[in-house]
């Protein structure tokens, strides 16, 4: 074959591979946007959020970015955020991102965070050696069916006296597995 015409047809041959790649990476692409999982109110009135969101994960389509924010009256916001598969969810296994917090008049702290769906019970071991003892709760099942990204992740926000703080954690299965310890834990 000459020359001139092996390398038009090595050249077409890159352009069709680039004809059928181009919209599969365009397939995982996903446009931005955040959806409120729950609210509600603190001990002291004030109101609280929590959302999910998700973008692409920097310049490529080959990773999303899933994020939780947290706003909490009377505390701030705080959020964390991980890379997920297109299309996916977030890992089997995630441990948990958590933040304690007192609230600005002092009359209560705020633990608030999220685990992986398999957590079914959380323990927060105080500062005073009292345990803090909760159930974080799923996004509801008509967001996890709309949303992939939101079928493997559980929240919470638990108020409580502001006599110590948490200084560990342990997270449990249904089945009252140990899942995860954490005893050095340091609030954000």
């Amino acid at each position: 074959m000459p020359p001139m015409r092996a390398r038009l047809i090595y050249l077409l041959a890159i352009v069709v591979a680039l004809l059928v790649l181009a919209p599969s990476a365009a397939a995982n692409c996903i446009k931005p946007h955040s959806v409120r999982i729950a609210t509600g109110t603190s001990p002291s009135g004030l109101p609280w959020t929590v959302e999910g969101s998700i973008r692409n994960n920097g310049n490529s389509c080959r990773d999303w970015l899933f994020g939780m924010e947290f706003e909490l009256g009377g505390v701030g916001a705080w959020g964390w955020s991980t890379g997920i598969p297109p299309g996916g969810h977030l890992r089997e296994g995630f441990e948990i991102d958590a933040s304690d917090n007192l609230q600005e008049d002092g009359s209560t702290r705020v633990f608030s965070g999220s685990v992986g769906g398999e957590v079914a019970k959380v323990m927060a071991t105080l500062s005073n050696n009292k345990h803090l003892t909760f159930h974080p709760r799923s996004p509801s099942p008509q967001l996890r069916r709309k949303f992939t990204w939101l079928r493997n992740v559980r929240y919470f926000v638990t108020f409580y006296p502001p006599e110590a703080f948490v200084t560990g954690i342990s997270t449990f299965s249904a089945s009252g597995q140990l899942l995860y310890r954490d005893r050095s834990f340091e609030a954000l």
